[in-house]
């Protein structure tokens, strides 16, 4: 029995260290431009967007399909960027998990 409230004491710890996770998450953010310095996009760790900045030039019937690919590229930079951030924290946050009975 004494174990099945250990097991339980470490759940809460778990619960506990996933909410500190999140709130780590939120707080980091990357900034990333698109190869030419036209768009600017920050994006916290939880994958929301938090800032777009387009340069007024791109902002023209003319420019639409451009505008839209250096959007897009711009955004999966972001993202991948942000996946490393998650990858290392979820690396250090298990780093102190680490004598969990399961």
């Amino acid at each position: 029995m004494a174990n099945m409230f250990e097991m339980l004491k470490q759940a809460g710890q778990i619960k506990k260290q996933a909410g500190r996770f999140q709130k780590l998450l939120e707080s980091r953010v990357c900034e990333v431009s698109s190869p030419d310095g036209k768009i600017l996009i920050k994006v916290n760790g939880k994958m929301e967007l938090l800032y777009i900045d387009i340069s007024s030039d791109l902002l023209s019937p003319d420019n639409k399909v451009k505008l839209e690919k250096s959007l897009l590229q711009t955004w999966q930079r972001a993202q991948k960027e942000i996946e490393k951030i998650i990858q290392e924290e979820t690396r250090n946050m298990l780093g102190d998990l680490g004598n969990l009975p399961f």
